[in-house]
């Protein structure tokens, strides 16, 4: 017999943990209105037309710019940023997350990290709620990339960094 079900919720988070990802900052909002937040619930839906999935739990603060906004940028973050974390984690609030990192403005007066690994500028297509998080798929209509690639990734709950393995022959 399995685990009472109230405590799936948890298992499920724990079990999560074991996927590794990118981290990225999520990014929205004009002028003095910028918002981010870091993610790792970011995914390629497709590639004709180009677009993403983000989710975004209703209690962020960048969750109603993005309702009504309708454009965001998603930052895949390298291993030189991996101060900006905490930073967009709740270390600091609204534009004064901005204070640190290379921050231009993007199409659309979006924030863009100018030396993320890569940024993607999207137009918000498609809004669908699930359970406690909103998904926002957007159409990418910029990429910007980094000719360094070094990606931070986040795995078993803290930043992590990507190593190559040697190559194996298979044996037939």
């Amino acid at each position: 017999m399995g685990r009472p079900a109230h405590h799936l919720s948890d298992d499920f988070r724990n079990a999560m943990r074991r996927l590794a990802t990118t981290v990225s900052l999520i990014t929205a909002g004009e002028a003095e209105n910028w918002t981010g937040m870091a993610a790792t619930a970011v995914m390629s839906v497709c590639a004709d037309p180009p677009t993403l999935l983000i989710a975004v739990n209703r209690s962020a603060s960048i969750h109603s710019i993005l309702r009504v906004g309708g454009n965001f940028c998603v930052n895949l973050l390298s291993e030189r940023h991996q101060d900006l974390i905490a930073i967009f984690s709740g270390g600091r609030k609204g534009a004064d997350r901005f204070k640190d990192g290379a921050w231009t403005t993007g199409a659309r007066g979006l924030p863009l990290l100018s030396d993320a690994l890569a940024s993607f500028q999207c137009r918000v297509e498609t809004i669908v709620e699930a359970g406690t998080h909103t998904l926002f798929l957007g159409i990418v209509e910029q990429v910007n990339q980094h000719s360094v690639f070094d990606p931070l990734l986040w795995a078993d709950g803290a930043p992590a960094a990507l190593r190559p393995l040697q190559a194996t022959e298979i044996k037939e």
